[in-house]
């Protein structure tokens, strides 16, 4: 398996603050060459570290006001994975996060307003999901910080501690 450097790391970090920078400005920054870059987004790409290219939205912009994070369990004998994927479908549907403990689910949900909101929970009870906690987001505080977590991970790892034994 090929394993990932500070380089990779610092590659990522880059594109997590922007997705649409190009390899000439990315190898600029870091001090490669542009093929270099390539290179290595594509071998994260093929290792399955980077999954897609979003965009990322201003939803109450888009009309979208109403969001709300439920916590919820299931009863012992329901089929979990299967009404996670079908609650994972429903539009309004942004983020589910599985977990141990209580709560076993949390659902990230928007919506225009309460009543697409109420539609989910609706269906919730159609699966015989228990509405464990309801919290509605009055703002969200997103400043990309994965990108700098990324940065001082890069930092401090040792490449040859991580078995890499290329630099391109």
């Amino acid at each position: 398996m090929k394993t990932i450097n500070s380089k990779d790391l610092k590659i990522l970090a880059e594109l997590v603050h922007n997705s649409k920078a190009t390899l000439t400005n990315l190898g600029d920054k870091l001090g490669l060459h542009p093929n270099v870059v390539a290179y290595r987004i594509n071998k994260l790409e093929n290792l399955g570290i980077i999954r897609d290219y979003t965009v990322n939205l201003d939803l109450e912009k888009l009309g979208l006001s109403e969001q709300v994070y439920l916590g919820a369990s299931f009863p012992a004998n329901s089929k979990r994975d299967t009404v996670i994927r079908q609650i994972s479908d429903l539009p309004q549907t942004i983020t589910v996060v599985s977990s141990f403990g209580s709560p076993e689910v949390i659902f990230h949900l928007i919506g225009k307003n309460k009543e697409d909101i109420d539609k989910v929970i609706t269906k919730l009870r159609e699966y015989n999901v228990k509405i464990d906690y309801a919290a509605s987001v009055i703002k969200t505080y997103q400043n990309g910080s994965i990108g700098g977590f990324l940065k001082n991970m890069a930092d401090g790892i040792d490449p040859d501690v991580r078995g890499e034994t290329q630099d391109g």
